[in-house]
């Protein structure tokens, strides 16, 4: 049971919802709509490099340079987009990454304390819920990003709602 829990958590709510989060972060800060079949397989790139890159032995910092990297790697070369927008886009979803986790980080610590939530983080199954949450901040916050900054009528110059073109 403990391993399928690590399977669900870990591998799909994390690498999987992430890797197609991330890329989907890249195509809104980059203004581009998605095609289902190249935004498929660029976040199947993107979760397989991912996967690869943390099981490295390196720090953890390192990893997410890396990450950072093969991420913008492939928005360049397999998805075509510009690489002067792909490198702050890239960067940008990898840091609204980051902030999520932190809130998350946050709100677990203020819940169980310190020590709780250190014991909690030393077991794999714990370690993987306990970062759904932030992965689901994630997926909602780059969801509202895309469809903000791909909407149709703010391309056309219209005022939608407080945003205006």
């Amino acid at each position: 049971m403990e391993v399928l829990k690590i399977i669900i958590f870990e591998y799909l709510l994390g690498y999987v919802l992430q890797g197609f989060t991330i890329t989907l972060g890249v195509y809104a800060f980059n203004r581009w709509r998605i095609e289902l079949k190249p935004y498929v397989l660029a976040s199947a790139l993107v979760i397989v490099g991912s996967y690869f890159v943390r099981l490295l032995p390196i720090g953890f910092g390192v990893h997410a340079i890396l990450n950072v990297l093969f991420l913008f790697l492939i928005c360049t070369f397999f998805l075509q987009m510009p690489a002067h927008t792909t490198v702050r886009s890239a960067l940008l979803a990898t840091v609204l990454l980051v902030v999520c986790e932190m809130i998350d980080t946050w709100i677990m610590v203020t819940v169980f304390g310190i020590e709780k939530f250190e014991k909690l983080m030393l077991v794999p199954s714990q370690k993987a819920i306990l970062g759904v949450p932030g992965s689901l901040l994630f997926v909602i916050l780059t969801g509202i990003a895309y469809l903000v900054l791909n909407n149709p009528r703010k391309r056309k110059g219209e005022s939608i709602g407080e945003v205006s073109a």
